[in-house]
């Protein structure tokens, strides 16, 4: 399981040396030049812009403030309400109204609706409109889980409003670190697990403003819900951007690009994992944390409430019960996975076993939905588990795959799906 390290220093190469990493072809092209390289400072067009509910009246109030009282490229936005979506506070439906009113007088391609809504970081792949070679932009932290798609996400914080008011962004152009995949994954072990034991070898030191390009045999055999989760979770050790290249579109490294590092393991090595609170770093086998106590447990957010967890996690809880004393919420992050989910019985398998279900939401993971309490104990599918992440200050998160975190609603403590599959 050893990998190779190629060295933290990058070559001196000019520009016509050697090939070109996938990244830099992305970022070339949208900044209309023949070819740049990694630190290369960059005038980009980005092809899509999202923005949400927490941030898309501040990004349109601080245009107003500078000068720019339109969209300058309305017809590449999408924009949707997923965090807020069930509040009752002031703010956040005079956010939602504002939203309503300026999407439509500023022509916005994409508004998701509530009753039609989905988390951003989902959405512009199931409606098919990011492709292969595209750059997106997005205020929200998560946007590099797009590059599942062969695209390449950036999340740019406020900054982001220079794109919306400029429809272009000033970017320095990232190194790579590639991350080749083989093997055939262990019974019980899904992707999350194999995303959260990568990120927590790579780290944040080496992980910080990298894009982490995946590889290998794995990663083309894999599914888009996987590769979406490989992406999502390298967001933590603070990388820039991630993708898994299309190799049938131009938009995949050169086979002479140069790589900051190559890193190699094969998946069938790694066991099921647990992030132990307060941070996704803290990975470590689900051997370790069994049998600790739980009193909530949360399917769902961009990276845990696809069709592949709601299908992990019907099949752990169909014929079960979730555990007197527990409470099991379940989240699909969009409509159109709800409705997936419905059509093949998952939703009456996770509504007998005694869940909450609920649609197109952030929830938990933004702690707007089914907080946590003082001494609650929770385990999950969400993005993060920084204290306080879910609810209360006084409360634990543990991070696991979402067949684990069923098993765990059904035992009443954090459990083995393997093993609870096995004795019935």
């Amino acid at each position: 399981m050893t990998a190779a390290y190629q060295g933290t220093s990058m070559p001196n190469v000019s520009h016509r040396t050697v090939g070109h990493t996938a990244v830099e072809k992305i970022l070339a092209r949208a900044a209309r030049r023949d070819r740049v390289r990694a630190d290369d400072v960059v005038w980009a067009e980005p092809d899509m812009i999202t923005a949400h509910d927490l941030n898309y009246h501040r990004h349109r109030k601080l245009m107003a403030s500078l000068g720019y009282p339109d969209l300058a490229v309305p017809e590449k936005m999408l924009v949707t309400i997923d965090h807020t979506t069930h509040s009752s506070a002031p703010g956040h439906l005079e956010a939602q109204a504002y939203m309503r009113g300026d999407t439509k007088a500023q022509n916005v391609r994409w508004f998701f609706d509530t009753g039609r809504h989905g988390i951003s970081h989902n959405l512009p792949l199931e409606i098919g409109a990011l492709a292969p070679g595209m750059l997106l932009v997005a205020a929200d932290t998560r946007a590099p889980a797009l590059g599942c798609g062969g695209a390449i996400g950036i999340a740019l914080g406020m900054s982001v409003t220079l794109a919306l008011a400029t429809g272009k962004v000033w970017l320095r152009v990232p190194r790579s670190i590639r991350v080749d995949l083989h093997g055939t994954p262990r019974d019980g072990v899904m992707s999350r697990d194999i995303a959260q034991w990568i990120a927590a070898r790579i780290g944040a030191d080496a992980g910080d403003y990298k894009c982490i390009e995946f590889c290998g045999p794995y990663v083309r055999n894999a599914s888009q819900d996987e590769r979406h989760t490989l992406c999502n979770a390298v967001v933590d050790i603070g990388v820039k951007t991630a993708i898994c290249p299309d190799e049938s579109t131009p938009w995949h490294s050169d086979d002479d690009a140069v790589f900051e590092r190559r890193l190699a393991w094969d998946v069938g090595d790694i066991e099921p994992q647990v992030c132990l609170p307060p941070d996704p770093q803290l990975c470590v086998p689900l051997t370790q944390a069994l049998g600790t106590p739980i009193t909530s447990a949360f399917i769902g957010s961009c990276i845990g409430g696809k069709m592949e967890d709601l299908r992990g996690a019907a099949r752990v809880l169909r014929g079960r019960r979730v555990a007197a004393g527990a409470r099991l919420t379940v989240i699909p992050a969009t409509q159109a996975i709800y409705r997936q989910a419905l059509s093949e019985g998952l939703v009456a398998d996770i509504s007998l076993a005694g869940a909450e279900i609920a649609v197109g939401v952030c929830g938990p993971c933004y702690g707007t939905h089914a907080p946590l309490g003082d001494g609650d104990t929770s385990i999950c599918t969400a993005t993060r588990n920084d204290t306080g992440r879910l609810g209360s200050m006084q409360s634990k998160v543990y991070i696991a795959n979402a067949a684990v975190v069923a098993a765990s609603a059904v035992a009443g403590r954090i459990a083995d799906p393997v093993a609870l599959e096995a004795g019935g």
